[in-house]
């Protein structure tokens, strides 16, 4: 059986040689749907193949496209596509966070009912 470290390891290896591409690939200066959202969208798809962890990932891409997103600016990635990202992260966090509280709770409330039982057939 192989260790968790190594379970993933070609794909993390691929994360980290595509992240290492990509940052050298950026250029912020220059404008463009190219390096506004394609880099940084493939930057956020190989950063998620390195931890495999998609709310990590929602949570660092919705607070820098949050941070960086000016609506209403003439620029469209910066008006339109950040903004829109920001919001499809926030969903994404909400909606998985909320089925792992569903999930939780569910458990914990089978887990106080199997124990009421156990107590009424002990007395």
């Amino acid at each position: 059986m192989k260790p968790a470290v190594l379970e993933h390891l070609p794909w993390r290896i691929a994360g980290v040689v595509a992240l290492a591409v990509l940052v050298v690939l950026y250029q912020p200066e220059t404008g463009g749907a190219v390096n506004g959202v394609v880099i940084p969208m493939a930057m956020a798809l190989a950063t998620w193949l390195l931890v495999q962890k998609v709310v990590a990932v929602a949570l660092g891409a919705g607070l820098l496209a949050a941070i960086h997103s000016a609506p209403g600016s003439g620029d469209w990635v910066v008006g339109i596509a950040y903004p829109a990202l920001a919001a499809t992260c926030a969903l994404i966090l909400v909606l998985v966070l909320g089925s792992r509280f569903r999930r939780h709770m569910a458990a914990t409330h089978e887990a106080r009912w199997r124990h009421r039982r156990q107590q009424d057939e002990d007395s």
